[in-house]
């Protein structure tokens, strides 16, 4: 079985509760799919981008074939397409995570926070400020068990029947409308919530292809890479759509590493700079992966990932022994400054935290 295979394979068990269709696309990828895919870029292997490339071209997710048929009739297009493809949805679900880390090093700041996006396709995790964010017990809504009653300051109790009580903490409220509101499901050494509101002063969406949604059919561009079945998913992101035009980034197109000084210069002086990559870096070549990190410390600016579990030496290095890289649980690390904070699923809905951000 090759590596590209076993992605997929993966890649399938994962998503088959929420996407059967996308699930049967991966189960697809047979002999003549794999040298396919192994004529492109690494990095250009990923499902979701396959998968978007392959609907932009035609394929219909309801038809189990289309994917095999694609490659077999369409494989120089195929090939072309995939090779210059920059999909990313950047789902905003993946602010969960990110949203505690943003409201400490705002917390620890006089300044208003100058956010890089770097990877931000049309920007939509581009906005912390418009998340509304509570956590909830992981373990309750895991196990089924009776919540414990709300008693913690800023915990709102919501009756889940039987006089039973489900326990949320509001972490973060969105500092002006239109906005978003996330629930995550946290575990281990939770932060306390805090009072501070995140503020931006700036906002710069660094991607190879950023999306302008203000443009006739922007947003159907944007969300060709989400599952059919996802529809509460899309729901989420035309609402973050929603607020990222109240607010839109100053768009830079370039890449990491190359381009990562241009959009930090961009930045106001009268900001606080932070880089921000949610499921970016997987699309950075290996070497150039380091380079980031490395031209990061060199610029003394703070840095906030949440990317997949082990493909950054150094963040890896600090997590706990105990975490398995094969958990589904365990997809993504949230870092700060290259130093592992919690982990999560691949959508950030699920945290288990082990460290708090210490601004």
């Amino acid at each position: 079985m090759t590596g590209t295979r076993e992605r997929y394979a993966a890649y399938a068990e994962r998503i088959a509760p929420g996407s059967p269709s996308y699930a049967a696309w991966a189960r697809s990828v047979d002999d003549d799919l794999v040298a396919l895919l192994e004529a492109v870029p690494a990095q250009q292997r990923q499902p979701e981008l396959v998968f978007a490339v392959a609907r932009r071209l035609g394929a219909d997710p309801a038809d189990p074939g289309a994917l095999r048929a694609l490659g077999r009739e369409a494989r120089p297009i195929l090939v072309a397409a995939l090779a210059a493809a920059t999909v990313q949805a950047n789902d905003p679900r993946r602010l969960g995570p990110v949203v505690p880390v943003l409201q400490a090093l705002a917390a620890a700041t006089d300044r208003p926070l100058g956010l890089v996006d770097a990877g931000a396709a049309a920007g939509l995790c581009s906005i912390p400020d418009r998340v509304t964010l509570d956590h909830v017990p992981a373990a309750e809504r895991a196990s089924g068990r009776t919540p414990v009653p709300a008693s913690h300051p800023g915990v709102t109790g919501c009756d889940v029947g039987g006089g039973v009580r489900d326990e949320r903490v509001r972490v973060h409220t969105a500092v002006a409308e239109p906005s978003i509101h996330l629930t995550v499901a946290v575990s281990g050494a939770v932060p306390a919530p805090r009072a501070t509101p995140i503020r931006i002063g700036a906002r710069v969406a660094l991607d190879p292809n950023p999306i302008d949604l203000a443009e006739p059919g922007a947003f159907d561009r944007l969300v060709e890479a989400v599952p059919p079945e996802a529809t509460d998913r899309t729901a989420l992101m035309r609402a973050a759509a929603r607020a990222t035009l109240a607010v839109p980034p100053v768009r830079i197109r370039g890449t990491l590493p190359g381009d990562l000084d241009r959009a930090l210069d961009a930045l106001p002086d009268d900001c606080e700079p932070v880089v921000l990559t949610t499921g970016t870096l997987v699309y950075v070549p290996g070497a150039d992966r380091q380079r980031v990190v490395d031209r990061l410390r060199e610029r003394g600016v703070r840095w906030v990932a949440l990317e997949r579990t082990g493909i950054l030496r150094g963040v890896a290095a600090s997590l706990p022994g105990d975490v398995d890289p094969g958990d589904p649980d365990a997809f993504a690390t949230l870092s700060l400054d290259g130093v592992a904070l919690a982990v999560s699923d691949p959508f950030g809905v699920r945290v288990r935290w082990f460290r708090a951000p210490a601004a």
